[in-house]
């Protein structure tokens, strides 16, 4: 168990990390630099320039010298990308993800010259899987050179649109998605930008409620759509209640990742038996909605001694600001803005030199509670500033 915990606390992929290890030298410090350069400047090259200009040796080592800049730049030709951007739903989370990208995509565009054409788009509910495929398959007839997807869609199925994708020369790259459940080996995407929600999610929250409340207690689930995400998320939280036998789901109900179904879920369970410990909300929509039932009935949301702790997954803004309210107990934040940026690192090396990017790339997560959230709003809140592409 100990030797668990020090692998999820020192694994995975830092935001001061960038993809593969082709261009592990001055491109693969690019990230670094940026944090410190756009968060207070609109464009992050232009921070990087005006630094550069004045002697700024360390954001010079940073960013590659200007020979390296000029090497890209020339085979970059002011060349135009056009990318797609498309997941299960429009919310939150995934605007956090887009504003990720366009960080990235910013940076490059100064640091390069490359141009993006960038289009949006996302059905209007989870289920609705052929909206999404057609999106996808009138990009590759638009010659779109690379999509980004995230989809609730069967697995085999969607195989088969990547396959298509790829024969008519448009790259696909997956996001958020549990690449875990899957035979790698199968997966016709270029790369799998997302983290392991198994272990970087549903044990991580499953550990946490178990650690606050000594490893005994009584727990309920407010959880989403059957599918990949519940799936694993569940695995996960099987794996962390077998080291806590004493630790008992009495209650689940579905919340469809709406806050407002949870809401209603969460009520009717605590109504049943308000007795109990913790709420684990499977993404972080439900887990605010359960939150919003612990107030709404008068009961005592988790002070850090007693009280119901709620815990969800996502890293939203909004989750964060709940956090420091003492609302919600905590989430597991699952570095959206992370996934944008790495999911650009390696749509714009694999398309302008061909470099290949890990089949499944998974960022850094952390559990956030009022103890850590300053940090984690604060990176979120630079992400949100970044303009659009």
């Amino acid at each position: 168990m100990a030797d668990r915990e020090e692998t999820m606390d020192k694994g995975g992929i830092s935001r001061r990390q960038i993809f593969g290890t082709a261009f592990a030298g001055a491109a693969t410090a690019a990230g670094t630099a940026m944090l410190g350069s756009l968060g207070s400047a609109a464009m992050p090259g232009r921070a990087f320039a005006q630094d550069a200009a004045s002697g700024g040796a360390s954001t010079s080592i940073a960013w590659g010298d200007e020979a390296w800049r000029k090497v890209v730049a020339d085979k970059v030709a002011g060349r135009t990308l056009k990318i797609g951007f498309t997941g299960p739903a429009a919310s939150e989370f995934y605007d956090e993800i887009e504003h990720g990208a366009f960080a990235q995509m910013h940076a490059y565009s100064d640091l390069f010259g490359v141009k993006w054409d960038w289009t949006y788009a996302s059905p209007q509910e989870h289920q609705d899987i052929n909206d999404q495929v057609n999106t996808i398959e009138a990009w590759v007839t638009n010659k779109f050179d690379a999509v980004l997807v995230c989809t609730a869609g069967d697995f085999e199925s969607m195989q088969n649109v990547y396959a298509r994708a790829e024969t008519a020369g448009t790259r696909v790259f997956q996001f958020n998605m549990p690449a875990e459940l899957w035979d790698e080996n199968q997966n016709r995407a270029i790369s799998n930008i997302g983290y392991n929600n198994v272990m970087q999610a549903g044990y991580l929250a499953g550990r946490y409620i178990a650690k606050q409340l000594g490893g005994k207690g009584k727990m309920i689930l407010i959880w989403g759509l059957p599918g990949h995400w519940s799936t694993a998320r569940r695995k996960g939280l099987d794996i962390a209640l077998a080291e806590f036998p004493d630790l008992k789901i009495v209650g689940e109900q579905r919340g469809d990742y709406v806050r407002d179904k949870a809401l209603n879920a969460a009520m009717n369970l605590l109504q049943r038996d308000p007795d109990i410990n913790a709420i684990y909300g499977e993404n972080e929509e439900m887990a605010l909605g359960a939150s919003q039932a612990i107030q709404a009935l008068g009961l005592k949301a988790w002070d850090g001694k007693e009280g119901i702790i709620t815990i969800g997954a996502d890293g939203l803004k909004s989750g964060f600001e709940s956090i420091q309210q003492g609302q919600m107990t905590a989430t597991v934040s699952v570095g959206a803005v992370d996934q944008g940026r790495q999911s650009i690192e390696a749509i714009f090396w694999n398309l302008i030199f061909g470099q290949v990017p890990p089949k499944v790339f998974n960022v850094r997560t952390q559990v956030v509670d009022k103890t850590n959230v300053d940090e984690p709003l604060a990176y979120v809140n630079w992400a949100l500033s970044v303009p659009k592409i």
